[in-house]
């Protein structure tokens, strides 16, 4: 039996209301199919998630705050636009991991549009790993396929 669960959610602190959906199976586990992210520089955090890893932004109305939703391999990025300098010190960091083709690239884009590398590359078992902070200073994993 298949099965599919949306979740809304408003949160206590700043009223934003999220949705998730978790599809059920016999054969499956849950999946997730959204990140929200709370963003302070949305131009810069768009552009670096647009050129580092292809995903295409379109506005959303989320109850009243013009937000920015894209989508990458079945995934829903929501960025939404934090209102004031108190929203940001009291909200969570998140930390997403990608599989890209070139790590390298990526940290370069990071840089570029106002991030920063986190420790050093690391090369082990034919792969490439590093960690990056996105333009709004989320740390991202980043990893290679194994050459």
């Amino acid at each position: 039996m298949h099965s599919q669960v949306t979740i809304a959610a408003e949160r206590p602190l700043d009223g934003v209301m999220t949705m998730s959906t978790i599809h059920q199976g016999d054969d499956r586990m849950p999946t997730l199919n959204s990140l929200a992210f709370r963003v302070a520089n949305m131009e810069a955090m768009i552009a670096f998630y647009s050129q580092a890893f292809g995903i295409q932004f379109r506005e959303v109305d989320t109850y009243g705050i013009r937000s920015q939703f894209g989508e990458l391999d079945g995934m829903t990025f929501k960025f939404v636009p934090i209102r004031d300098d108190a929203d940001f010190k009291t909200f969570p960091i998140h930390q997403p991991g990608f599989q890209v083709e070139n790590v390298e690239e990526v940290v370069r884009l990071a840089i570029l549009h106002g991030g920063r590398q986190e420790g050093q590359t690391l090369r082990r078992e034919g792969s490439i790993q590093a960690a990056v902070r996105d333009p709004d200073g989320n740390t991202i994993e980043l990893y290679s396929n194994p050459l």
